[in-house]
């Protein structure tokens, strides 16, 4: 067997062996997270990917009021992807 051969070889194993572990896995986390993003309602309490956790008050495209202080009634505005995760679901 050829060098050149038992090189391409090894490129092809590679480059399959990336595309298994590394783009599937991403694009299966993708999809849950655009999931998640659209499924997103007021009412909602979420945690965003810097840690701050509040209610979803309204969408508004790519930004969300969130409630964060309910007795001083404090609010921020937010990028919608920088949701992370979701708490609690709007009962």
């Amino acid at each position: 067997m050829s060098p050149l051969l038992l090189f391409g070889a090894y490129g092809v194993l590679v480059f399959v062996a990336m595309y298994l572990f590394i783009y599937i896995p991403n694009k299966k986390k993708q999809r849950k997270m655009k999931e998640l993003h659209d499924s997103i309602t007021p009412g909602d309490v979420v945690i965003t990917i810097g840690g701050i956790v509040g209610t979803v008050v309204k969408r508004d495209g790519e930004y969300v009021t969130l409630l964060v202080d309910e007795e001083k009634g404090a609010t921020i505005q937010v990028v919608l992807y920088a949701i992370g995760q979701r708490k609690e679901k709007k009962a």
